[in-house]
């Protein structure tokens, strides 16, 4: 992870990738936990009971990634008895810290409750912040894509699927504070990364971002067990007993666990919402990961404890949220579309004397390279054609030339000579000819065209095979191919 997380700058779509692989393992656990499948005798163990153990698992899994990475000394510094120690130097890392220390505690919480799936409480969760996504680019002033607002439709389309057989289902009232507590923690942390970073200074970014998870871990840290101390009502002597009985319940290990793979998820999810493009494009991608991790979580207890911990509506719903992260990749889809297809358009001319012999034998040996390199669709922007520099129009190639062409195995194009013009100059990239002789007439014809007018063979002339047979016609076919090849391997002429 260490190498991973040191690169300067990870795509999008590897966070997504990190977020949901840690996330899958994360949610299984927690819900296995609150189920009793880790022990044998599968006693229920209250959320509140196990929140301690976990905080401390991503207090500790914090604590080594800083360590090992070596961020803590990007954060900024406070003095406490004259010892500099790192910690938020601005009110918005700091209440950032805050709601992100709410959201680490109710994530888990959602998990652990009776009665409510993974992937139920991860719709709950994400529905809600979802919807929060395109007000607050709206309120900031960000400019939402229109592959964004797709992405956003989708990801809600299928919420609202999975939620249709979910119509009966009740909650208790600690479930809806939790889910409550969880929407309010995000919806003032998306607030503040609005407005503090998402930027396109990265050394901006994780600034705000280690400030923020040093901030969540004091947080974590220190007020739970200051509730668990207060001790007034069910939930804080839940949360003592966490701290206490549930030490010798034999299940430490699991439960710290849990908490270290949270810190590792927090570190790719955060860094997906830092990310300088707007929320409505970033907040789908790091909702879409964990939702289609909380669906594979459920598959895999399925086939681990052969009990059913999913629907099929909830795999529909994963479908579509799927088409979702696809719909996000549009941009990028069509940028490469447009870079594939956007060939520079290209014209080349090979001439000689007649247009009859040597220069319509180079065009079709260069037209079969083309052929045999590109697809037909990018094609249309290259033209290779041939030209003569005083012969006259309208006369085929010669016999001899086209049965040493066959005799090649090139195709050979319908032909007839042509003289080289001024429009054939304005457009063409490059004019190869024949010989010395040949260029100079042509440069004599058209002296503007100086820097378009090259060698065919810089060591020497083109054969002359006119009158000479066939096997002349061969010869000189063999001596263009290996020209034109070397031409298209020096990047003298090229295709793509």
């Amino acid at each position: 992870m260490k190498n991973l997380i040191k690169s300067k700058k990870l795509s999008i779509w590897a966070l997504a990738l990190g977020y949901f692989a840690f996330y899958v393992p994360y949610s299984g656990m927690t819900k296995s936990l609150s189920k009793g499948l880790f022990s044998e005798k599968e006693i229920i163990i209250s959320g509140f009971e196990m929140l301690p153990i976990v905080l401390i698992g991503t207090v500790i899994g914090f604590f080594a990634i800083l360590v090992t990475t070596g961020w803590w000394k990007q954060a900024g510094t406070i003095s406490i008895l004259n010892i500099k120690i790192p910690f938020a130097t601005n009110k918005y890392t700091f209440l950032s810290g805050v709601a992100t220390a709410v959201i680490i505690a109710t994530t888990t919480l959602a998990y652990s409750f009776t009665g409510i799936s993974i992937v139920f409480a991860a719709l709950l969760m994400r529905g809600g912040v979802l919807i929060m996504a395109p007000f607050i680019d709206v309120v900031y002033r960000r400019k939402i894509q229109w592959y964004s607002w797709l992405a956003f439709g989708l990801t809600l389309f299928s919420l609202l699927i999975v939620f249709s057989e979910k119509i009966g289902f009740t909650l208790n009232s600690a479930a809806i504070i939790n889910i409550m507590a969880y929407l309010s923690g995000y919806f003032f942390r998306l607030q503040f990364i609005t407005y503090r970073a998402k930027t396109e200074d990265d050394s901006n970014n994780k600034t705000y971002f280690i400030e923020e998870m040093i901030s969540a871990m004091v947080i974590i840290l220190f007020i739970p067990p200051i509730l668990a101390l207060i001790g007034q009502g069910e939930i804080m002597l839940t949360l003592r007993s966490g701290y206490t009985n549930f030490l010798s319940s034999g299940l430490i290990i699991p439960t710290l666990i849990i908490g270290i793979l949270y810190s590792c998820l927090y570190i790719f999810g955060s860094r997906i919402y830092l990310n300088h493009r707007e929320n409505t494009f970033c907040i789908p991608i790091n909702r879409c990961a964990s939702l289609l991790a909380g669906v594979t979580g459920a598959v895999l207890l399925s086939f681990m404890f052969e009990k059913q911990f999913f629907t099929n509506t909830q795999l529909i719903g994963s479908i579509i949220l799927v088409l979702a992260i696809f719909s996000l990749n549009t941009p990028m889809v069509i940028s490469e579309l447009k870079r594939q297809l956007a060939i520079e358009k290209r014209t080349y001319i090979f001439v000689c004397p007649g247009n009859t012999g040597r220069s319509p034998m180079a065009q079709a040996i260069c037209l079969n390279r083309m052929i045999s390199s590109l697809p037909t669709i990018r094609r249309a922007n290259i033209r290779i054609l041939s030209a003569s520099i005083n012969g006259e129009d309208g006369v085929p190639i010669n016999n001899d030339a086209r049965l040493a062409l066959e005799y090649l195995g090139i195709e050979i194009m319908p032909h007839n000579s042509r003289r080289l013009n001024e429009q054939d100059l304005e457009e063409v990239d490059k004019i190869w000819c024949m010989t010395d002789e040949h260029r100079d007439l042509v440069l004599e014809k058209f002296p503007k065209m100086k820097n378009k007018i090259n060698f065919l063979d810089m060591d020497g002339s083109v054969p002359v095979p006119h009158s000479n047979g066939l096997n002349a016609y061969i010869e000189c076919a063999r001596k263009l191919e290996q020209l034109i090849d070397g031409l298209i391997m020096r990047k003298e002429i090229k295709f793509s």
